[in-house]
């Protein structure tokens, strides 16, 4: 009787170490192909492998690309209407800003890019697409100073904040009306690919993001 029973227990621990190493194979061809080199990456926009973003002042981290198009539940507002992401930057160069708001906003960081729209247009700007989270009655009203008045020049409502929080820009409430919702920043979108993005330090500098730096970046 010991006997037959050593002799199952040895049939057990043959087919159990036969089906360990039939596992221990498939992980290996697993691990494997994990390590294999990336295939071509294909028609990358340029500046795509080389961008500059970083986690270092971004909420969610922008260590990797994106495409913001792909993002079909979100919509700005622009004149009053809903528009989708898809229509402001697939198939288009954009230099994309956020401003928080107030004088520093008014007086020098979006009529920077008014007063410098002409030479990021030679440069191969399509537009300069001007974000904050604020209602788009607001966002409308400020458009028509005399000072912001270009055609390559768009400013845009976050209504809800989700373009901003895509980004990782976010501070404060989105609900508040008294302090800023969004830092400041300007960034590069090709074809819908987020590919470079500066954020200031606070939402009271412009150091990094004021239009002449975009055109270095550029």
């Amino acid at each position: 009787m010991l006997r037959s029973v050593q002799a199952i227990q040895a049939v057990r621990l043959s087919l159990l170490a036969q089906n360990c190493n039939q596992l221990s194979g498939v992980f290996s061809h697993g691990f494997a192909t994990a390590v294999l080199p990336t295939r071509a990456t294909g028609d990358v926009p340029p500046g795509h492998m080389s961008s500059d973003l970083s986690p270092n002042v971004c909420n969610i981290g922008l260590g990797r690309r994106r495409d913001l198009t792909l993002r079909q539940d979100l919509c700005l507002w622009k004149d009053g209407s809903k528009v989708a992401l898809t229509e402001i930057f697939k198939g288009k160069k954009v230099i994309l800003v956020g401003f928080p708001g107030g004088p520093i906003c008014t007086e020098k960081h979006l009529p920077g890019y008014v007063q410098l729209a002409d030479q990021l247009s030679k440069k191969g700007v399509d537009k300069v697409v001007a974000v904050t989270v604020d209602s788009p009655e607001n966002v409308s009203a400020l458009s028509s100073k005399s000072n912001l008045q270009s055609s390559k020049v768009e400013l845009i409502a976050d209504k809800n904040g989700g373009l901003t929080r895509l980004l990782g820009v976010e501070i404060g409430l989105p609900e508040s009306t008294s302090e800023p919702r969004c830092q400041r920043y300007a960034g590069i979108v090709e074809d819908g690919i987020l590919l470079k993005l500066k954020v200031e330090k606070s939402p009271a500098e412009l150091a990094v993001s004021d239009a002449a730096s975009m055109m270095k970046l550029w």
